[in-house]
């Protein structure tokens, strides 16, 4: 009985106990705004906010592990990098990409901002460079050293060293060894700054700190010392890469850049060795300013089969010969003491259609330039080829005559000038001019009569310069009436005077005190000739 009672009284208070917790249950769950006080409704209640919690936790692991994992946004911004497009679309792209995963509520991590950074150095943007590296780092992450090195790289296409350096020092502190990659663009930014030592000790630090330099490291620096002139520096670089056993041989314009800087130095032994690999092993084709330029050395250092071999290479480049290309022959020939070679390059330019004139035999003529004994020994020369039977080229005898001239002994030069029917020569224009010149230089205006005398015997038409020697000489007479005959003939073939004929001329009046003085000065200025007030003062002035 009394148990019965107990009973009954334990369920009624139990009973609101329940009610409370299943109502609790429904506020918790906040899909009821009221609560049932009767059982049955309470219960159905119940498990409707148990399936709405149910929803709210399958939402909550669908947050913490979407649907799209990062490694598809990994995926697509590999496809832009490789993709080689247009540099302001591929950072629209990677951009709008980086927003997706943003959206998505992911954490960019060091694949997402090396695509970024990329985007951003192939636009040479290097505002964006910096901001994505510091943006990096507020958001904890120590750059990797293919994110660092795409901003050295940036840096370097600036030419920033500065820096690169505060970057470099970055890299040691936080533990991330720089790479080869991580050197060359460190080599690149002080090349573009011509800052030629520092990188030559950059690359032994690399020595040091055993990263092995590349190919285009070392092709940086020769860069730079053809820029700089330095061709000590570019050949010792070179040497060094092929000691090392790089590839050198995959750029084989290396040899080429050294050995033009090395002909810009006159080093024969750069331009030598430089170009057997270039030209002899790996058949380059320099251009035409490089080899007139080799063809400089050749001729100061004496080496005739260097300029040989250059002038040969010309040909073989397409260059038809010019009567430049082998003057410089001629003088490695001279330097080298070998008078009679230097004077069959003439027969060479021959043979190669080249038809010699005295700009070609200038470096014979200053070899003779006023000694008598070299003009005599080139004179034997001449008969010696003479009786070899071969041919004496009228160049190589008309520099001998021109010798004599310089040498002002109109004896030996028309002495040397009646030789020429003995040497299997016929006189030319230019042979009869250089006679004119000894005469000049002795004022003998009798024998230049007879020279224009025999020119006319000879059928040998005169040219200007035949005129204008004619005038000049005349101006040494005390009778120059003649100058003036030459000047009115020369204008009668349509011809204007050249401007040094006039100077003489007004140098005689004025110090003849002629007043034809200023006719000839206003005829100058008529002709476009320039009178200089020191001309105009000679007049007046006392003999």
């Amino acid at each position: 009985m009394n148990r019965l009672i107990l009973t009954r009284i334990s369920t009624a208070a139990t009973q609101p106990l329940k009610l409370k917790s299943k109502q609790w249950a429904l506020r918790n769950a906040n899909s009821m705004r009221f609560a049932s006080t009767e059982a049955s409704n309470g219960e159905a209640v119940l498990e409707q906010a148990m399936a709405n919690a149910n929803v709210t936790k399958r939402n909550i692991i669908k947050q913490s592990h979407p649907a799209v994992p990062l490694a598809t946004f990994h995926s697509r911004l590999d496809y832009q990098i490789r993709h080689k497009g247009a540099p302001k679309k591929f950072l629209e792209n990677v951009l709008n990409i980086v927003k997706e995963i943003k959206q998505h509520n992911l954490t960019l991590d060091q694949t997402t901002y090396y695509a970024i950074l990329t985007a951003y150095a192939r636009n040479r943007d290097q505002e964006g460079v910096m901001r994505t590296l510091k943006e990096m780092k507020q958001n904890g992450l120590t750059p990797s050293v293919d994110n660092y090195n795409l901003v050295l790289e940036t840096l370097a296409n600036m030419g920033h060293v500065k820096q690169q350096n505060i970057l470099k020092e970055e890299m040691k502190q936080n533990g991330v060894p720089l790479t080869t990659s991580s050197y060359f663009h460190l080599l690149r930014g002080m090349c573009k700054q011509d800052e030629l030592e520092y990188a030559l000790d950059t690359l032994e630090e690399m020595k040091k700190m055993n990263v092995q330099a590349n190919l285009s490291c070392y092709a940086t620096i020769i860069s730079a010392s053809l820029r700089l002139s330095d061709a000590t520096t570019a050949f010792s670089v070179l040497k060094e890469a092929e000691n090392a056993g790089l590839p050198v041989q995959s750029q084989p314009r290396l040899y080429l850049d050294a050995m033009r800087v090395g002909a810009n130095n006159d080093s024969e032994e750069i331009v030598n060795y430089c170009w057997d690999k270039a030209i002899g092993t790996y058949s380059m084709r320099p251009d035409e300013g490089t080899l007139l330029n080799v063809l400089r050395v050749a001729a100061k250092t004496g080496n005739t089969k260097l300029a040989t071999d250059t002038i040969r290479q010309l040909s073989t480049s397409g260059y038809p010969y010019k009567e430049h290309y082998f003057t410089p022959l001629m003088e490695a020939f001279i330097v080298k003491g070998d008078l009679k070679s230097a004077f069959n390059v003439l027969d060479i330019m021959r043979v190669s259609g080249v038809s010699p004139t005295l700009r070609a035999t200038l470096p014979i003529r200053k070899q003779l330039d006023k000694d008598v004994d070299a003009i005599d020994k080139a004179y034997y020369i001449l008969e010696e080829l003479k009786k070899e039977n071969k041919a004496v080229d009228i160049s190589a005898f008309n520099v001998v005559v021109a010798a004599c001239a310089d040498a002002k002994d109109i004896e030996r030069t028309v002495a040397t000038y009646r030789e020429a029917h003995a040497l299997g020569v016929k006189p030319n224009v230019d042979t009869y001019n250089l006679v004119l010149e000894a005469c000049i230089h002795t004022r003998m205006k009798g024998m230049g009569n007879v020279v224009i005398d025999e020119m006319k015997k000879a059928e040998i038409t005169p040219n200007l310069d035949t005129y204008a020697k004619m005038m000049e000489l005349s101006c040494t007479q005390k009778n120059y009436e003649d100058a003036f005959v030459y000047l009115e003939e020369m204008k009668s073939y349509d011809i204007v005077p050249p401007e040094h004929c006039y100077v003489r001329l007004a140098q005689k009046l004025a110090y003849e005190q002629d007043p034809r003085f200023h006719m000839v000065l206003e005829e100058m200025e008529t002709f476009g000739y320039k009178v200089t007030p020191r001309i105009r003062a000679l007049y007046g002035k006392s003999k």
